[in-house]
């Protein structure tokens, strides 16, 4: 009798097109299966995930089957696999990978982490993507057993285009915080944006805007601070309330109440306008026939505009102060450095020489780099000079500077 090939009784999702690279190597009932299992929906993906298995039986099927039956925590089921998985030509370093992630989940951390050493030895047994995995746990096991370290998820984070999105969000989660008890503020603030980024659904949602606020205020990152603080005092997970929630209040307790603060977000907004469109340009330098309409004057219009964005950022953040003279500062400030501008640039970009795309010689071409780094040289100086003019203007206004606790 042919197996019946009817879906529609099954759960169903629509996956994004084009398929995602974590999704394409596999089948299309397993693919959906991945994406319950992303989104927290394991009794949609253990359905498909059985499906799958006996229509098509496979060590990708019964993994995810594995997988749903942990995030259900129906243990034994999970744990019964594992003699059909070596049926199946699961290698030694599979089924230790998967045991760890049992024994995690059971308590027996002892176990795992025999497991984890005996699947580190035989990993190139592996595919990438286990691989990672079996990095991840790693890290996750060593965070458990108090020896932290980022570098297995720094590992794992390597093929982070074959992880799942909440495998991605795990990673960087636990890696910030590792990096936020080191007090490598920058790096983890990077993290926690990293894991907004790529799994914003977060069903440990807290945990993340914990890390981004306390990353956030020891580097000097005050953008997200007071709405990653509030979600944390909201949060009715009781593993919030012993540690997390005096300290984001302390944080509260000490933020600046200026209505204006100039922190590293603050001056990071004015370079990108600053330096934009030139950026951009530079960006394309490599390919010569992009550049065949690039003139002198072309730079000096670009640069000319990054000015003046600049002074425009200015005067909308600066608006809450509620100076009255603000506008005839930024007019003088703006005025400085089109004077800044002239003098330095004008005479470098009159003489700049235009690239005549693929029949330009080499020489023509280390001329003309030359060039174009003399020229971003001088506008990096003019951006300096920028930076001056907003310290005087901190100090005028009595604008707190914020750079990290």
């Amino acid at each position: 009798m042919n197996k019946s090939n009817d879906t529609s009784k099954l759960p169903y999702t629509a996956i994004p097109q084009p398929v995602p690279s974590w999704l394409q190597n596999f089948t299309p009932l397993l693919q959906q299966a991945r994406w319950f299992s992303n989104n927290d929906q394991d009794e949609e993906a253990l359905a498909l995930a059985l499906e799958e298995h006996k229509r098509h039986p496979s060590l990708d099927a019964l993994e995810q089957v594995f997988d749903s039956y942990m995030a259900l925590e129906q243990f034994d089921k999970a744990k019964a696999l594992f003699k059909e998985m070596k049926k199946l030509g699961a290698t030694d370093a599979f089924l230790e990978l998967q045991k760890s992630i049992y024994y995690i989940a059971v308590g027996k951390l002892t176990n795992a982490q025999r497991c984890v050493k005996q699947a580190l030895l035989h990993k190139k047994q592996l595919d990438k993507r286990c691989r990672a995995s079996l990095y991840s746990i790693q890290g996750l096991l060593g965070f458990s057993m108090g020896r932290p370290s980022t570098l297995p998820f720094t590992q794992a984070l390597r093929y982070d285009y074959l992880l799942m999105p909440s495998e991605l969000a795990v990673c960087y989660l636990i890696r910030g915080r590792i990096r936020l008890d080191q007090e490598a503020y920058e790096s983890a603030y990077q993290d926690a944006q990293s894991c907004l980024r790529v799994y914003p659904n977060n069903e440990d949602e807290y945990l993340v805007h914990y890390l981004r606020a306390a990353a956030g205020y020891g580097a000097g990152h005050l953008t997200h601070v007071k709405q990653d603080i509030e979600i944390v005092l909201q949060s009715q997970d009781e593993a919030a309330d012993e540690e997390m929630k005096p300290f984001m209040q302390e944080l509260q307790e000490s933020l600046p109440k200026a209505p204006v603060v100039i922190d590293k977000d603050f001056m990071e907004n004015l370079r990108r306008h600053f330096f934009g469109e030139v950026d951009d340009i530079i960006e394309a330098a490599d390919d010569l026939e992009n550049c065949t309409a690039w003139t002198g004057a072309f730079f000096k219009e670009k640069m000319d505009g990054g000015i003046q964005k600049s002074i425009a950022y200015l005067r909308e953040s600066l608006a809450p102060l509620n100076k009255p003279d603000l506008d005839e500062k930024l007019k003088e400030i703006q005025d400085y450095l089109q004077r800044c501008a002239d003098e330095r640039l004008s005479q470098i970009c009159s003489d700049f020489i235009t690239p005549t795309g693929p029949d330009t010689t080499l020489a023509q071409a280390h001329i003309w780099k030359k060039q174009i780094l003399l020229i971003l040289d001088e506008y990096t100086d003019i951006y300096g000079f920028l930076c001056a003019k907003v310290k005087e203007l901190a100090v005028l206004y009595y604008i707190p500077v914020f750079f990290g606790a």
